[in-house]
């Protein structure tokens, strides 16, 4: 008798509270008994003898499988050759199963791929980037005029390089257009020779004011950037903060057209409008002594000098560009007196 140890499977004695090979309690584990070992002997003689009946089994099978083929042979044989005599009485084949097999996948498979197109989802309507784009932009730009009508002179946050672009061309635009639409009118009831050379006399005009008004900008950026250092901001920049802090001109000039398109201009609205523009006009000139006098320069020039040497600037662009507008619309003018004068004199 002995105990078997749960955990290594090593046999103790029958008296072992501990196992000897690994130290398990053997307290709670039953005593075995001798026979169980006798049984396991048995069976493992009875293994042996087993594999060799099933070893000599073995040659049996194979022979009487060799027997069977050669049996199989001649029957197989005999079979080719009266099929051979006699196609008609040979088996047919299920042919129909296998073509119809075919036809069923290829409808599987159709309503498999009607299936797929009719559960494909329709993807919406992208909208398009560049009105997208549009969209965002004049959202920004109207931001930008309400803060520079809020607080003209505090740039608290960067603007898009072209707002003040944006500005100027809305500015421009609105007084050609308030022109054109007043000439046209005024200028109904006279010749047409007359109409055209005032027409041309006023389109020349409107393009020197605004040369000069480009002309200011760079004048006051070359000060501020070459004279004084402030190297902060590009020329685009510099623009849209300069017209950050004149961009009333923006609403009085789109109010004179508002003014003029609705027929509302009459001695005293003329007025209203003369006013207004002047201020536009009056900001937009304080602009670039305020942004020269706030500026942050890195040397040690003094401010004064820097706007006396940009004004002395200013009354050389004002006296060229002058000069040559004017000269170019007393030229024109002279012409059109001319043509007036012999048209009379035939």
């Amino acid at each position: 008798m002995f105990k078997i140890c749960p955990n290594c499977g090593a046999h103790n004695l029958a008296t072992a509270n501990f196992c000897v090979k690994c130290g398990t309690n053997l307290a709670d584990v039953a005593v075995t008994q001798e026979r169980t070992d006798t049984l396991s002997h048995a069976t493992t003689t009875e293994t042996p003898a087993t594999s060799s009946v099933s070893q000599s089994a073995a040659p049996l099978s194979t022979a009487k499988a060799a027997a069977n083929e050669e049996t199989a042979r001649p029957n197989s044989t005999t079979a080719t050759q009266s099929t051979a005599a006699n196609p008609s009485q040979a088996p047919q084949k299920p042919t129909t199963s296998k073509a119809t097999a075919p036809s069923n996948s290829n409808t599987n498979a159709g309503t498999d791929n009607s299936q797929t197109v009719t559960s494909a989802p329709v993807e919406p309507n992208q909208p398009n980037p560049t009105v997208k784009a549009g969209k965002q932009y004049a959202g920004s730009y109207w931001r930008y005029l309400v803060d520079s009508i809020k607080h003209p002179a505090h740039i608290d946050r960067s603007y898009h390089p072209y707002f003040g672009l944006t500005s100027l061309a809305i500015t421009i635009i609105s007084l050609a257009l308030t022109i054109a639409l007043r000439v046209s009118s005024t200028l109904s009831s006279l010749p047409g020779g007359v109409a055209s050379i005032v027409l041309g006399t006023f389109i020349k005009l409107f393009v020197m004011v605004a040369i000069l008004a480009v002309a200011i900008i760079a004048v006051y950026y070359l000060a501020i950037r070459g004279i004084l250092g402030d190297r902060r901001r590009n020329f685009l920049e510099f623009i849209t903060d300069y017209a950050f802090h004149a961009n009333w001109m923006v609403f009085f000039s789109l109010f004179t057209l508002l003014m003029q398109i609705v027929g509302l201009i009459n001695f005293g609205s003329a007025m209203l409008l003369t006013l207004l523009v002047t201020l536009s006009l009056g900001l937009f000139l304080l602009a670039g002594p305020y942004m020269l006098f706030t500026a942050q320069p890195t040397n040690q020039f003094d401010k004064i000098y820097a706007y006396l040497i940009a004004s002395a600037l200013l009354f050389l662009v004002f006296m060229v560009v002058g000069m040559l507008g004017l000269s170019s619309i007393i030229s024109s003018l002279y012409q059109g007196i001319n043509d007036i004068g012999r048209s009379f004199n035939y």
